[in-house]
């Protein structure tokens, strides 16, 4: 019935505003079926990614030296689960960087398996402009720039150590340790008593909790580079690593590694240190490439001791460069 206060004029608007009041009600009836039949997509990764980043994870970090300077960069995540290498999409690596890689962040340097003074970022990977410009890359994992001292290799986020393990050792166990590298494994790694004699020698005393007595890692590099042989067989090793640990009747090897090619696919390896990441009492041993090798800083390999002897336990592969 119409309005008899209304003119003409306004009975008409107010139909107008009817039609249009109904025509919005219908649109947003279909708005709520669309939004049921066809809900809005989910960024799962994000959402995982923002909720493991907001806990606030502590970080294992490989440095990286570079014309440029010193970077920090995070592999991996740690805690009581052990080692878990880390994998984010775009936005969570940047809101990791926002997050635990900033100007002022602390970190935990560690040289073999001595923790250092804690160290501070000077900055994130993207705070401004990016901090590296890696050839051919166009998505590198984040870094943070920080000045490491030297025979650094790993370092940990946050201002508290990781456990330190004792690494006393008595007089004479070395030479002995280091005898018995030389005239016993190394022959039977097919490297003469002659031969060893000019191989590149570097030795580490690191405390693991894996015996009472501390653990020794003794490498050799054969600094002659001689092209791959047909016969691979017939070839000295160019590397071997030998890991020595405390037995019933004295140290033997619990781990020995060694590599038979200069150029092969398994380049040589180096020994980074060793860190309790798990907080079980018992350390593992980290070991990265040779210097030098192209989109093989970040490669890292870790060992756990079970029974008697060093197992494969973790690997991270990835170059910068996602």
């Amino acid at each position: 019935m119409p309005t008899p206060f209304l003119s003409p004029r306004g009975r008409r608007a107010a139909r107008s505003l009817a039609l249009i009041a109904g025509g919005t009600a219908v649109i947003a009836g279909c708005d709520r079926i669309k939004a049921t039949l066809y809900p809005p997509k989910t960024d799962a990764v994000w959402l995982a990614d923002s909720a493991f980043v907001e806990q606030s994870p502590r970080l294992l970090l490989r440095a990286v030296r570079t014309p440029a300077g010193a970077r920090a960069v995070p592999i991996a995540s740690i805690g009581t689960g052990g080692v878990r290498a880390l994998s984010l999409g775009d936005r969570g690596w940047r809101f990791l960087d926002t997050r635990l890689l900033r100007a002022g962040q602390s970190f935990v340097p560690y040289r073999g398996s001595a923790p250092l003074s804690p160290l501070r970022s000077a900055r994130g990977m993207w705070e401004g402009g990016a901090l590296d410009s890696l050839p051919g890359c166009r998505d590198p994992l984040p870094a943070a720039a920080i000045a490491l001292p030297d025979g650094v290799e790993l370092l940990t986020s946050g201002r508290e150590a990781l456990p330190t393990i004792p690494a006393t050792l008595g007089a004479g166990v070395l030479q002995e340790v280091l005898y018995t590298s030389a005239a016993l494994m190394a022959p039977m790694a097919g490297i003469t008593l002659d031969r060893i004699a000019t191989y590149r020698r570097s030795v580490a005393v690191v405390g693991t909790g894996a015996t009472a007595s501390p653990t020794i890692v003794v490498s050799y590099e054969d600094p002659q580079v001689m092209r791959d042989s047909s016969t691979q067989m017939a070839e000295r090793p160019r590397q071997l690593i030998v890991v020595f640990d405390r037995g019933s009747y004295g140290y033997r090897p619990s781990l020995t590694l060694s590599d038979v090619s200069a150029t092969r696919i398994s380049p040589r390896r180096r020994f980074l240190g060793a860190l309790d990441t798990d907080r079980d009492g018992k350390a593992e041993l980290f070991f990265g490439l040779s210097a030098g090798i192209a989109r093989g800083e970040l490669v890292t390999y870790s060992y756990r001791f079970s029974g008697d002897t060093w197992v494969a336990d973790w690997e991270y592969t990835r170059a910068r460069c996602r």
